[in-house]
C-alpha cells in the first residue's frame, strides 16, 4: 500500500454541502495520531478546506467509537529523544494549522479524547460532546507532561485553575461535565456528537464567514489588554463594515428577512 492509499484509508474526507468532514478512521489504534497516515491525511484535509472558497467550515471526528486516543505509548517509550522531538515538531503543524485556519472547525467527540486527542479536540473552534464522550488530560498517568498545544487551548477553554487540576490529577470527564466546565460547547446527551456537530456546521455555513475569520483571529490573541482590543477592532472592523456581507445583513435587518451571506 502506498502512502496515498494509507492516508485515504485512515483519514476519510467527505464534502457534505458546504461542510468538509474529516474522519480519523483507525479504530484498531483507537484513532491514535501515531497511526501512519493520520497526520498527513488531516493536513491534506485542511489544505482542501483552506483552498476551496466554496467550503465554509469543517467537522473533525473519529470512527469506531473513539475520537482520538492520542499518541502511541510503545513508540514514545522506545524512540530516542531526538526522534520524539522530530515527531512532536511535525505534529505541531497540525494544531497550528487548525488554530490558524481562517475557517471554523468543529470537533465532534464520541468516545474517548485522551492525551493528545484532548489537545486535538480542544484546539478546534467549537467542540460538541456526544453521549459516550470521555475527556482526560492523561499525560501524568504515565509520567509525561501535556503536549498537543494544551497549554494554550485548555486554559482558553476552562481557565487556568481548572486546566491546572486537569493536568495534575488527570481525572476523566463525561460530555455533560465537559459542557458544565466550558470544555465542550454543546452536549448531545441522548446520542452522537456527529449529527449535532453537522447541525452546528450548517448554521455556520450560512453565516458571515469573513466576520467569523476575524473573530477567530482576535480570540487567538486573547486575553488582550484594552489597548490591544481597541487596536484590533480598528484594524479589522472597518473592512467588515465595507463588505458585501455587512451590506446584505443591514438590508435584511431593515427588510425584516433572513440575510443570505456569501462570505464576501
Amino acid at each position: 500500500m502506498n502512502s496515498t492509499e494509507a492516508t485515504r484509508n485512515v483519514v476519510q474526507v467527505e464534502r457534505i454541502d458546504d461542510v468538509l468532514q474529516l474522519c480519523i478512521n483507525a479504530p484498531e489504534n483507537r484513532n491514535s495520531l501515531s497511526t501512519p497516515g493520520v497526520l498527513e491525511g488531516l493536513l491534506a484535509g485542511l489544505d482542501r478546506l483552506e483552498s476551496d472558497d466554496t467550503l465554509r467550515c469543517a467537522v473533525l471526528t473519529g470512527a469506531g467509537g473513539a475520537f482520538c486516543s492520542g499518541g502511541d505509548l510503545r513508540q514514545l517509550a522506545s524512540d530516542p529523544e531526538s526522534e520524539t522531538r522530530r515527531r512532536m515538531s511535525a505534529n505541531a503543524w497540525l494544531y497550528r494549522r487548525i488554530a490558524m485556519c481562517d475557517k471554523l472547525i468543529i470537533a465532534a467527540v464520541d468516545g474517548p479524547a485522551f492525551g493528545a486527542g484532548l489537545g486535538l479536540a480542544s484546539c478546534c473552534d467549537l467542540l460538541v460532546a456526544g453521549e459516550t464522550a470521555r475527556f482526560c488530560c492523561a499525560f501524568v498517568r504515565v509520567g509525561a507532561m501535556p503536549d498537543a498545544g494544551l497549554f494554550w487551548s485548555l486554559p482558553a477553554r476552562v481557565g487556568v485553575a481548572r486546566a491546572r487540576r486537569m493536568m495534575i490529577f488527570a481525572d476523566e470527564f463525561s460530555g455533560a461535565q465537559a459542557l458544565e466546565m466550558g470544555l465542550a460547547d454543546e452536549h448531545a446527551a441522548q446520542g452522537s456528537a456527529l449529527p449535532a456537530a453537522h447541525a452546528m456546521a450548517r448554521r455556520l455555513a450560512a453565516g458571515p464567514g469573513r466576520a467569523y475569520t476575524r473573530i477567530k483571529s482576535g480570540l487567538r490573541q486573547a486575553p488582550m489588554s484594552i489597548e490591544q482590543a481597541l487596536a484590533f477592532q480598528i484594524d479589522n472592523a472597518p473592512g467588515l463594515f465595507a463588505s458585501e456581507d455587512f451590506r446584505e445583513g443591514a438590508s435584511a435587518f431593515f427588510e425584516k428577512r433572513k440575510p443570505v451571506f456569501r462570505g464576501r
